[in-house]
């Protein structure tokens, strides 16, 4: 490269950005890496979130500096850090945040690596379960995979959490939930909740078939049962008689396929025809569905079925002989009955036995020749072959019968006497004997005593019965005691009717006897009275039924014709009113409403019923109702005392109301009985009702007695689970009623304000929560809002609608009393900002202050928001709160201050410099001190090398009230050093503060006054302004022979001395901290290469100087770090004129021209020697 040297004195200064100062090197600062960018937190409902991120140098330069939040919600365990790699630890507080909140803010991180943001946003979602169709928190969700993966949602519904899933806002469901739990059947509690919460309809079953016919060619039939809803049920499946086979027993929902169960029922090949019923129950269902059937019977159940008609012909003939006997019948109707009978048993058996009771009848006949012809034919066949030795003896009792000879009476006498001695059919033997033998035939008091022998033996016999029946019609005094045999006895008699008034008498006597009641001797009393209505035998009956305390209404036509019969029996009169349908007021009788007036022998329900009935007939007991009136008073309030209650009882306090119920001193009393039902339930697989109180938590069990038990139920939210033998409860489709007694609303309005301490009409009255309020219930609500034994879900209920009537009647006085008793977390999540503006209506802004601390700043409005920071500044004394701060800050962000949120903003807020800005031209306005935030503005600028917009005329304002300290020196040579590294661009009033203070002596640094001459060189406007500080510069540069080549733009203010003028100055614009070496030659100079450094004077600017002659032609090489510059444009000479001053180098240019003659150019060298050598000597 060659450049020629021309005689233009002519500085160029060009300006750039990138200049530092001058001999230093540039400032280590870290280069950070941060592990998040932004923040997008999810967080379920209720729980603390933490978490961290990474600040990193990536330099391994040492990171200092502090992190911020912006929201209250969102805390940092670590807010200072200092380090190459730090972790940042922080949290949101969530235990008070609610599903769909949103909290958004940012880190700010402040450090000397710069100014960073992190914004962050947490989402509060509710808590979820994560399932086969994802994550779900809502009931329909549970349903919908319900029916999708029944197993799956079983084992959710079990998961301890599963309430606070699905039901946190659903409190009664949440109730039903935990009582159901205490069944035995996953699969029934499941469903028994759903349907009872309306989520599903009921699994039911629908039958297709009404009846089943299986005909001589059909053996089976199929019965369909259809599930109509999806769902969980179980019953089984049963016949009354089992004559049918069916091929299920029991069944669950899970048996069913596509909805539909199928089931053979197959007919009982044992009968030729039959019926039978099949019956389908589960715990709310049941059908019946009749079966039909007839056919041909196989061999087997033939036989057994000839088995079966010849037992019921065998009965029906001795029936028919009892009868005969007995005088039922006639003889011939007897006669023709049996001949019947005969001809079919010989017909099925050809047995040999019938044809001697052919026998037998035609002697009862008198056809004595028919008869001993087949007794002949009977012998001849017995010759022939065995028989049966009962057989035997009773042909020759026949033939004894029949020929009625000593010989022939005799040897029947012998044989049977000995068969019944050996023989285990004995009492046929003595039956036989008492027609033939003659020690029984005349002695009947052997033939009963002979009987009553057998029986005891267990020998029993229907012949043997009618014998003895015989014995006592005519001797009922035979019969001494009645026991088993007797009472037998009679049982045969009155079913055959075949006792004698005597023997009944007789009986009646025997019977009053007894000590304990015996219900078969009851049974004859019953039957004989039905036969002769005598008192005597009515007397049996009533004293029976005392005796063994047998009181049903079944009985009471009994004890009413004994009292109409005026007997004198113990307990008559009791067991009157005991066995009365209680259910009616049937008039009592005179007699035995005079009993009771002095009698106390009823128990409590017996006598409420007494005197209900009386109070209901008063005009037919109008003799005895004053008697009766002076005792019930007494009675009724004893019974109230003891918390008694049933029907009667109900209309005996209801009519002594004013009397008794309304006295003060049995308030307590009246509350504990106010509000039972009576509770009447027709499925007769319940056993007991459970009471669940959703208000309090409680529950109670009440069994059921005969379908009905009387419960306490309070309120409209109460809830009834039937309990069955398995400890299953079940909530819906059970069949039931409710009879109340009494109700507050028979009782005066200031009856129930007075009593509304008591717990039970407070509960009552809490069904007005969530109604039309009055100001009257307003002492309601606030007694359950603060009372402990009720749920915190109705306290809350009850504690946000009392404020809200409070506040839409603008009772403010009221209003502040109740809020001032308010907990915080005893709201719901929807009523918290409600809250806060109450208190600040009402001016408790402590109180609102103190919430925001536990709900975070965004629940409020930016207006109420800058309220409550003021609040929180002169609270705190202006010391740092972190409430305070993020309440100003939050305001402040919506524009909305004042003078105290600023002042506080500016001590307090730590943050960007944009934001600090902000507050600080805000407070400029609101003409505040500023001084103390512009330092810390400064500061933090050159701590985080952030040069925010805005930030010079803070410095500007701040350097007019401190000039001279140490912060406005420090940043004015940081902000230089900014500017001489291409960063930032100083306005020029700063560079003229800058020239301020180098005059002053404060600022000595070498690149700052290099930086302040060439950004003034081109700026001729502010040269006079200038001019003081150029020159003190210029000058101490000089002193130092220190030469720059925009010396020569202020000449016009300093004199450059010749020296200065001399040089050729070589500017060089490259990269920062290069090293920049010159190679030059000058042509026609036997000088080997000349190498010079350029000087790095600014960042990227480098200056050498040189001495060349005007005719110089120079050859010369720059390079930039070894490598060659070949651009042109980046280099510069610059030369300058002789100024007056003449100098041996200015003589030497001149002669040198080519205009210089060769004799004055050797003159000029003869006077320059001698004055060298001169100059040397001296």
């Amino acid at each position: 490269m060659k450049v020629e040297i021309n005689n233009r004195r002519v500085c160029e200064v060009r300006e750039t950005n990138n200049i530092i100062e001058e001999g230093t090197e540039e400032s280590k600062l870290p280069v950070l890496r941060i592990s998040v960018t932004n923040l997008e937190i999810t967080v379920e409902e209720g729980k603390v979130y933490h978490s961290s991120f990474i600040v990193e140098s990536e330099n391994k330069i040492p990171v200092k500096g502090i992190v911020r939040s912006t929201n209250d919600k969102i805390g940092l365990e670590k807010t200072e850090f200092d380090g190459i790699r730090t972790e940042i630890p922080y949290y949101f507080k969530g235990k008070l945040a609610t599903s769909g909140n949103e909290f958004e803010g940012d880190f700010l991180l402040i450090t000397n690596g710069g100014e960073y943001n992190i914004p962050y946003r947490v989402v509060v979602t509710p808590v979820m379960a994560d399932t086969s169709i994802g994550r779900i928190c809502r009931m329909e969700d549970f349903v919908r995979l319900y029916h999708e993966n029944r197993q799956e949602a079983m084992e959710l519904f079990f998961l301890p959490n599963f309430s606070t899933i699905f039901l946190k806002d659903l409190p009664e469901q949440d109730a039903m939930y935990h009582s159901l739990m205490k069944s035995r059947s996953r699969n029934m509690i499941v469903e028994e909740f759903l349907t009872a919460a309306g989520w599903k309809e009921p699994a039911v079953l629908a039958i297709e078939k009404k009846q089943v016919v299986l005909d001589a060619g059909k053996d089976k039939e199929t019965i369909c049962i259809t599930l109509t809803a999806d769902g969980y049920t179980e019953g089984t499946i049963t016949a009354e008689k089992g004559q049918v086979q069916i091929s299920v027993l029991k069944f669950t929902s899970a048996d069913f396929e596509e909805g539909r169960l199928e089931l053979t029922v197959e007919k009982n090949h044992s009968y030729a025809m039959g019926s039978d019923v099949i019956r389908i129950r589960t715990v709310r269902q049941e059908f019946e569905i009749p079966v039909e059937w007839w056919g041909t019977l196989p061999t087997v159940s033939r036989e057994r079925e000839v088995r079966s008609r010849i037992k019921r012909q065998k009965a029906e003939l001795m029936h028919n002989y009892l009868f005969f006997r007995t005088g039922s019948i006639g003889f011939e109707d007897f006669a023709e009955e049996s001949e019947h009978v005969l001809d079919e048993l010989i017909h099925l058996t050809k047995g040999v036995q019938w044809q001697m009771y052919r026998i037998h009848l035609l002697i009862m006949e008198e056809h004595p020749e028919e008869a001993e012809e087949l007794l002949q034919k009977i012998e001849e066949e017995q010759r022939e072959g065995e028989t049966e030795p009962l057989l035997e003896n009773y042909l020759l009792y026949l033939k004894a019968m029949l020929y009625r000879t000593p010989e022939t009476i005799s040897a029947a006498v012998i044989s049977i006497r000995d068969f019944y001695e050996v023989s285990a059919y004995k009492a046929e033997a003595l039956w036989m004997l008492i027609y033939l033998d003659r020690e029984y035939v005349y002695n009947k008091r052997l033939q009963y005593d002979t009987i009553r022998q057998l029986f005891q033996e267990g020998k029993n016999s229907s012949l043997l019965f009618f014998e003895a029946c015989e014995i006592l019609n005519e001797n009922p005094n035979f019969m001494e005691e009645l026991g088993s045999f007797e009472v037998s006895i009679f049982r045969w008699g009155v079913r055959y009717g075949y006792i004698s008034m005597a023997l009944a008498y007789q009986f009646a006597r025997l019977a009053l006897r007894m000590k304990y009641y015996s219900s078969a001797i009851f049974f004859i009393a019953k039957k004989l009275y039905e036969i002769e209505p005598d008192e005597r035998f009515l007397q049996v009956i009533c004293s029976l039924l005392i005796k063994g305390n047998r009181s049903g209404r079944e009985y009471h036509e009994y004890f009413r014709k004994a009292v109409g019969a005026n007997l004198k029996i113990i307990g008559l009169n009791e067991f009157f009113i005991r066995s009365m349908d209680f259910n009616s007021f049937e008039i009592i009788p005179h007699r035995v409403l005079i009993y009771f007036t002095y009698s106390n022998s009823l128990d409590s329900t017996e006598k409420a019923y007494l005197y209900s009935n009386v109070l209901e007939n008063k005009d037919a007991c109008d003799e005895v109702f004053g008697a009766y009136y002076s005792k019930m008073i007494p009675f009724v309030e004893e019974q109230l005392l003891k918390g008694r209650m049933n029907e009667h009882l109900a209309y005996l306090y209801h009519y002594f109301q004013k009397e008794i119920l309304e006295k003060p001193a049995n308030t307590k009393a009246v509350c504990d009985i106010l509000f039972y039902r009576k509770i009447i339930c027709s499925n007769r697989n319940m056993i007991g009702v459970y009471v669940s109180r959703p208000e309090t938590g409680e529950e109670f069990y009440y069994p059921l007695s005969g379908g009905f038990c009387y419960a306490e139920i309070p309120t409209r939210r109460a809830q009834l689970y039937f309990v069955d033998s398995n400890e299953q409860r079940y909530v819906s489709g059970i069949s039931y009623r409710e009879e109340p007694f009494l109700s507050p609303e028979q009782f005066p309005k200031e009856w129930i304000q007075k009593n509304m301490a008591n717990k039970r009409i407070l509960l009552s009255l809490s069904d007005k929560i969530g109604g039309d309020l009055k100001a009257e219930d307003m002492p309601i609500l606030q007694k359950i809002a603060f009372h402990e034994d009720y749920q915190p879900w109705i306290r809350r209920q009850a504690a946000e609608e009392m404020l809200l009537y409070y506040q839409k009647h603008q009772e403010k006085e009221a209003l502040a009393k109740w809020l001032d008793r308010i907990d915080y977390s005893n709201v719901t999540a929807g009523f918290r900002k409600t809250l806060m503006d109450y208190y600040m209506e009402v001016g408790m802004i402590e109180n609102a202050f103190f919430g925001i601390e536990l709900y975070g700043c965004n629940i409020m409005g930016a207006v109420k928001r800058l309220r409550l920071a003021s609040f929180g500044v002169a609270h705190s004394e202006g010391e740092m709160d972190e409430t305070t701060l993020y309440l100003a800050y939050s305001a402040f962000v919506s524009k909305k201050y004042n003078r105290d949120t600023l002042s506080y903003l500016m001590t307090h807020f730590e943050g960007e410099l944009e934001d600090l800005l902000l507050i600080w031209e805000r407070s400029r306005k609101f003409a505040l001190e500023t001084t103390a935030l512009e330092q810390r503005m400064l500061r933090q600028s050159m701590f985080t090398g952030n040069d925010a917009d805005g930030l010079f005329s803070v410095f500007e304002v701040y350097y007019d009230q401190n000039e001279g300290d140490q912060v406005t020196e420090s940043y004015l040579q940081y902000a230089s050093e900014r500017e001489r590294r291409g960063i930032l661009e100083l306005p020029e009033s700063i560079h003229g503060i800058i020239g301020r203070e180098i005059l002053a002596g404060r600022i000595r640094d070498r690149q700052t006054m290099i930086h302040f001459l060439y950004y003034f060189a081109p700026r001729e406007a502010w040269m006079e302004k200038i001019k003081d500080a150029a020159v003190f510069i210029i000058g101490k540069f000089l002193k130092e022979e220190y030469y720059l080549p925009v010396f020569y733009a202020y000449r016009q203010w300093i004199a450059l001395p010749v020296e200065y003028l001399e040089r050729t100055f070589l500017t060089y614009y490259g990269n920062r901290g290069s090293n920049v070496v010159l190679y030059y030659q000058v042509e026609g100079e036997d000088v080997l290469v000349r190498k010079r450094h350029l000087q790095e004077i600014l960042p990227g600017m480098y200056v050498c100087t040189m001495f060349f002659y005007q005719n110089d032609h120079v050859n010369y090489r720059l390079e930039d770090g070894g490598e060659v510059v070949s651009d042109e444009t980046v280099i510069r000479f610059d030369t300058f004129e002789s100024e007056g001053d003449e100098s041996r180098f200015f003589a030497l240019n001149d002669l040198s021209a080519e205009s210089c003659a060769p004799e004055e150019l050797a003159q000029y060298l003869i006077k320059t020697y001698f004055t060298d050598y001169m100059m040397k000597v001296l």
